[in-house]
């Protein structure tokens, strides 16, 4: 009897560690490295990776097996993000070495509430399909994340390194447990370097400032006995090095990932041999400045994705400096409020879109990365946009999927685990309804995400809690966004006035309501003055602006099914 508890409790761990053998049958799988698709082919899944794949007719597969009718689906790499950032929640207060907002919001809480949040960020990511995320730089407790936190939870793949090693100073991020790290000397590497060591980072990397006070070529003899001790124990080092001389002092050194954009001038002809020759990798991260600078100006783009899958209470922050006393908004944001910038103004770089497009036409390895956590740049939600930005560079919808599968698996020493459907790899994988090479937002088409060979449904990888649901509606108000507002209510949804009369009933109509109201009010937001939550109601009081005159309301929400089913409001 003994023996076979044993057995069966080793069963048991096989199964959830690795998930049922799976065959899906006649699905179109999507070759990510030749841009092509095979129709009606058979995969087969065992021990969490890919056992077989081939014609479907040919396909053999045991009694027992879990049997997915894939006929007209899409079958591809699960996507990965090749740069972000845990110990940043994308919110208004996330860098106060950049803008200093501690009044409103003490850092030590903002980092406090973002640990936290890690679940719901790698949550998030799984549910767009992006199964792998790797940190380019964050404080030690990024570990735990990785090897403790993660491991609680259906969760992507997590690559991590500690904190940077920097060639400035960043005191007002350091708490107990800093991101980044200067070092001036030799001395100061090794105490950072083997601190690192036994907590087996992925890689290493550098954060290469260059400027009047710090010249690069003066810290180049830092960065080459960096990259010497990344030679020394076989770890891939990173650096952020956004200038062209920068760039070519870091690859001269010995870095293997260049993790941000070239932005001051286009890559000359020679050096893209050097990056060809030496096999560098290049993530662009193209979107990350302008989401700083619409953030600071009000000028939000607002976009779909980020209202519907972004962490609600992050991207609501982002407007919080609608509701502040001008006066006392920092510099940064007052230059930008007071300067009438024109549109251009906000979009990604030329210079940076250049480089893009030369590297990769020319076979330089680009892999996409966002570097979420950056203000205004959202975890996961922030993915979409990227794809979008290098598609405005010119990369085709082919070119981009390649970049942020095979290319960022290769590019982080994954590529014989990871990047592509293929026998013997790791069943990391996407079923998605339509083509992403026809529409890259047909990744928002997404039906079940195999993660280490276990089928997911995505509807029951995310779910979100009253006061988030609510606070969504908030975001898409402010936004006035009618479509994204709509749907945080239930198709019957009841709204009542302070009578207890009921005003409207159903999604349609109250869709029609708003949807004037948006179109004719042209200053609206809505600030929460006091929250309660009261199991799966939601009490708020409310200050409203409407064309520049205010007034207090309080809208009691009752939330059913991840839905808001019935507001009442008390004048």
């Amino acid at each position: 009897m003994k023996k076979l508890v044993i057995i069966t409790a080793l069963l048991f761990t096989c199964l959830h560690l690795f998930g049922q053998e799976i065959a899906i049958r006649n699905v179109n799988v999507i070759d990510v490295e030749s841009g092509k698709v095979s129709k009606n082919y058979g995969v087969l899944i065992a021990n969490g990776k890919i056992s077989w794949i081939g014609p479907d007719k040919k396909m053999k597969f045991r009694e027992g097996t879990q049997v997915v009718d894939a006929t007209g689906k899409y079958l591809m790499p699960g996507l990965i993000d090749g740069h972000i950032h845990f110990f940043q929640s994308g919110s208004l207060y996330t860098r106060p070495d950049v803008v200093d907002l501690t009044a409103q919001m003490s850092y030590q809480e903002e980092r406090e509430n973002g640990f936290n949040n890690s679940i719901d960020y790698l949550k998030r990511y799984l549910r767009l399909g992006i199964t792998t995320v790797v940190d380019v730089g964050g404080p030690f407790n990024n570990f735990v994340i990785r090897d403790s936190i993660s491991k609680t939870i259906a969760s992507p793949n997590v690559l991590v390194t500690g904190p940077l090693f920097s060639i400035v100073e960043r005191k007002q991020l350091e708490l107990n447990d800093p991101p980044i790290v200067k070092v001036a000397s030799k001395a100061g590497i090794d105490s950072l370097f083997n601190k690192m060591l036994p907590y087996k980072p992925d890689f290493v990397k550098i954060w290469y400032i260059s400027g009047k006070n710090y010249p690069a070529e003066e810290s180049f003899p830092l960065v080459k006995y960096i990259a010497e001790l990344c030679a020394k124990n076989d770890l891939k080092l990173a650096v952020h090095a956004t200038q062209l001389k920068t760039a070519q002092l870091a690859v001269e050194a010995g870095a293997n990932i260049l993790v941000h954009s070239v932005e001051d001038e286009v890559i000359p002809d020679d050096f893209i041999k050097v990056l060809k020759s030496k096999d560098v990798t290049y993530v662009p991260t193209l979107i990350v400045r302008s989401n700083y600078q619409r953030t600071f100006a009000g000028r939000l783009t607002h976009h779909p994705q980020d209202l519907k899958w972004a962490n609600a209470f992050a991207y609501g922050s982002l407007m919080d400096t609608e509701a502040m006393d001008t006066a006392s908004l920092p510099r940064v944001i007052k230059w930008y409020r007071n300067n009438e910038l024109q549109d251009s103004y906000f979009e990604p770089d030329s210079v940076m879109q250049v480089n893009l497009r030369k590297l990769f036409s020319t076979g330089v390895n680009v892999v996409t990365g966002t570097d979420a956590g950056n203000i205004g740049t959202l975890h996961a939600s922030s993915y979409i946009r990227e794809l979008e930005a290098m598609q405005d560079a010119g990369l085709t919808n082919a070119g981009i999927l390649k970049a942020s599968t095979i290319n960022a698996a290769s590019g982080y020493g994954l590529g014989d685990r990871l990047g592509t459907v293929e026998t013997g790899k790791r069943a990391d994988l996407l079923l998605l309804k339509s083509n992403p090479l026809d529409s890259l937002h047909h990744l928002n088409s997404l039906q079940a995400v195999i993660k280490d060979g276990k089928l997911i449904d995505v509807d029951t990888i995310l779910s979100e809690s009253p006061e988030a649901i609510v606070q969504r509606q908030i975001n898409a108000y402010n936004a006035r966004n009618v479509d994204a507002f709509a749907e945080t209510f239930s198709e019957d949804v009841e709204i009542y006035n302070s009578e207890g009369n009921l005003k409207t009933k159903g999604r349609e109509r109250l869709r029609k309501g708003y949807a004037k109201m948006f179109e004719k009010v042209p200053d609206l937001h809505c600030e929460i003055e006091n929250r309660i939550v009261i199991n799966n109601k939601v009490i708020d009081k409310e200050k409203v602006r409407v064309n520049g005159k205010y007034f207090h309301t309080v809208a009691i929400y009752e939330v059913v099914d991840g839905k808001i089913a019935k507001v009442r409001f008390l004048e």
